[in-house]
């Protein structure tokens, strides 16, 4: 049984032999690398105020391609249905 395994040990757990030592973390040493532009000033000239998300952005840039591409392919539909309805139209 595993129960009675546990209980032929001597009944205390042996730590390491410097295991009553503490040990001390220095200070982190801190620098410009964290945020070099945390000392900078901010230059409002260049702030914009949206109220556009980046997916507001990317909609706004697409849909005239999606619409072009759209009216593209009824164009090649309506062409084609067109021509093959024609009598005369010999391929």
């Amino acid at each position: 049984m595993p129960l009675l395994a546990f209980g032929q040990d001597s009944g205390e757990l042996e730590l390491d032999q410097d295991s009553h030592i503490q040990q001390v973390i220095p200070p982190a040493m801190v620098d410009d690398q964290l945020d070099p532009f945390a000392t900078k000033p901010i230059d409002f000239s260049q702030v914009e105020i949206t109220t556009l998300t980046p997916a507001d952005k990317y909609i706004s840039a697409t849909t005239p391609l999606a619409v072009g591409l759209m009216l593209g392919t009824v164009s090649l539909v309506v062409y084609t249905l067109v021509s093959q309805s024609n009598p005369r139209a010999e391929d």
